[in-house]
């Protein structure tokens, strides 16, 4: 039962006000019932002081409301003994007509907040199809991230929402089809919206490639994205490769997949050249680890008059490289409360030559540019090497004194520190086995360099001798063409470079969300090279829906534990009635509501009531 105002304007200019009761027939879907409950007259509200007669009629109309849901209501209750359980295909409850997941309102707060409803349909009006592509992009989203599972298991469990559910599961692949050719626009109205509402902050770009593994064992062609590949999993299914930027506030900006044999550091060109991001006329900072950046991809960061923030292997670097680390001049101690160093830091400034071979004539080109070093020492990542190091040294050592054909030296695991020397009769000669010896000379090199990181970076600050930009005095940045440094209108120390690349664990723990953490991105079902692509994209969007949500929150929980909430978070039909009984609540449900401005704050919950909760979902803007 809900209440509703009407009014009539009569002849003599006077208004009459109707507050009526609005009811569902049982049995009759479109049919309902209407009493009135209290009348007024307009000039009658004015004689009595009320300079405002429809406000007060929508006032008197919410006291009702808030007065009937005080009401203790006694029901008749059917329960019909004989309905046994039923299993789906997965292995879970049938979901049916008589529970509904409230949790999904979180999400469609966002959804509507970013205006993803407006796109959608202002796009779909001019497709000629039966189907509400918007309902159905919001169900794909929504059931990725409570419960991430392909597209016909979301149909087949479209009941779990409110409202309309009438598509079938055609309908689901034509409106991914349509998502698809979309794809450039809505990412860029996503970021547009992100910025608008969220504050985006993308001065600072992360950058980073993953892999997902497909359940199947061939690969596609050549045109195909599945191709056997390094798989982080170290599996032997096909993968498919897939570069994110992501924003300072671990808010994914935009991705790009690649075949799945594509080397990482080959996917940053690409990734830049076709990203909704706007390297050329916006100054940008890219941080990535040592694996992504190549000279070449060095050069084009620097072409675009952008700035970088790389790692680099001190064991892997020049000798004078080597030298300077080593060296105990220059650097600044960070001390613990006994007075321990806990860390070191110190920086130059050097020419650096490099070269690479050219996209024309595939010939190797050479050049020289200024780079700033910030060398780093880290009592932490020193004990953590020595940690790591020690299973190795004692499987090396186990293998001392064996015999092997293989006299061939290698550098990964135990064999990096055994030295194979061909023995016969106690004499080193050429023979047809050798024998294991422990290399103390490559475990002390080894050694030397336990804590130590170098970060590579063209980016400065103002202050000794450098000044802000005189003609964009606005401008957060300026690009020396002199020298090819980045200029920040700020002071910018070493352990602020270190701190900018130290954000890079973010987009790793985003990867982690994707795969293990709560979406389920992989495996990768989809056959076609363009159904792949959608998921991708639905995929992508949720991961965005869910870090949004998790940065409201102050980030206090994590993803998973949101999806258990959320996903629990459902409300039971109660037999032959339109009333609902939430079923679950807990803390983070709790603060998700109250952080969002959702008003689910009953046990019981009339159908009425639930659209009007879902109502408010939809508004463009609320109280943060």
């Amino acid at each position: 039962m809900a209440y509703a105002v009407t009014r009539n304007v009569l002849k003599s200019g006077d208004t009459i006000y109707y507050i009526n009761t609005v009811s569902r027939i049982p049995g009759e879907k479109s049919k309902r019932k209407t009493v009135m409950v209290e009348k007024y007259s307009a000039n009658s509200l004015r004689s009595l002081g009320e300079q405002d007669p429809e406000a007060y009629v929508n006032r008197r109309a919410d006291e009702l409301r808030e007065m009937s849901r005080k009401v203790v209501r006694t029901m008749n209750y059917q329960v019909d003994f004989g309905l046994g359980l039923s299993l789906s295909g997965e292995g879970d409850l049938r979901v049916s007509d008589d529970c509904r997941n409230l949790g999904f309102a979180a999400y469609s707060r966002l959804y509507h907040r970013l205006e993803l409803d407006e796109f959608v349909n202002n796009r779909r009006r001019y497709l000629d199809c039966e189907f509400n592509i918007n309902v159905i992009f919001q169900h794909l989203l929504y059931s990725r991230c409570l419960w991430p599972a392909s597209k016909k298991s979301t149909w087949e469990h479209k009941g779990r929402f409110f409202g309309d559910t009438g598509y079938g599961l055609q309908d689901v692949y034509r409106s991914m089809d349509s998502l698809l050719k979309w794809r450039t626009d809505l990412l860029r109205h996503l970021d547009a919206k992100v910025k608008e509402k969220f504050g985006r902050r993308d001065t600072v770009v992360f950058y980073d490639v993953t892999n997902y593994y497909f359940e199947r064992d061939e690969a596609d062609d050549e045109n195909g994205l599945r191709a056997k590949g390094p798989c982080k999993e170290h599996r032997p299914e096909p993968i498919i490769q897939m570069g994110l930027f992501m924003d300072e506030l671990s808010i994914p900006i935009t991705y790009e997949l690649f075949r799945g044999n594509t080397n990482d550091c080959e996917t940053l060109p690409e990734a830049m050249d076709n990203s909704i991001i706007d390297f050329s006329d916006s100054r940008k900072i890219v941080v990535a680890d040592k694996g992504m950046m190549s000279y070449y991809n060095i050069m084009k960061i620097r072409d675009a008059r952008n700035g970088y923030v790389i790692s680099q292997s001190i064991r892997k670097s020049d000798s004078q490289t080597k030298e300077f680390a080593l060296s105990c001049e220059g650097w600044e101690h960070t001390l613990d409360g006994n007075g321990n160093v806990v860390s070191m830091i110190k920086e130059r400034t050097i020419p650096r030559r490099a070269s690479t071979y050219g996209d024309v004539d595939d010939k190797k080109h050479s050049g020289t540019y200024n780079e700033r070093q910030v060398f780093i020492w880290s009592k932490k990542y020193s004990d953590r090497a020595k940690r790591e190091r020690q299973a190795v040294l004692e499987k090396a050592l186990q293998s001392e004194g064996r015999r092997s054909k293989d006299y061939k030296d290698s550098s990964y695991g135990k064999s990096k520190y055994l030295r194979k020397s061909p023995v016969k009769a106690g004499e080193v000669v050429e023979a047809d086995w050798c024998l294991y010896e422990f290399d103390a000379s490559r475990l002390e090199e080894d050694e030397k360099y336990d804590g130590y990181y170098l970060i590579c970076t063209n980016v400065v600050g103002v202050g000794d001798g450098l000044k802000a930009n005189p003609d964009k005095p606005s401008s957060h940045a300026y690009y020396r063409d002199s020298d090819g440094f980045l200029v920040l209108n700020h002071v910018v120390p070493a352990s602020e470079i270190a701190d900018i690349y130290g954000g890079l664990w973010k987009i790793e723990e985003t990867f982690k969300v994707t795969k293990t953490g709560m979406l389920s991105l992989r495996p990768v079902f989809h056959s076609r090279q363009d159904r792949i692509r959608a998921h991708f994209l639905i995929c992508f969007i949720s991961l965005v829906l869910e870090r949004l949500l998790e940065l409201q929150l102050g980030w206090k929980y994590s993803a998973k534990s949101i999806q258990q909430s959320l996903s629990r978070f459902n409300a039971v039909q109660l037999a032959n009635s339109n009333i609902y009984q939430v079923a679950y609540y807990d803390v983070i449900v709790d603060s998700i509501l109250k952080t969002l401005d959702i008003d689910i704050s009953r046990k019981f919950l009339q159908q009425s009531d639930v659209r009007r909760i879902l109502g408010q979902t939809k508004k463009k803007d609320y109280e943060d």
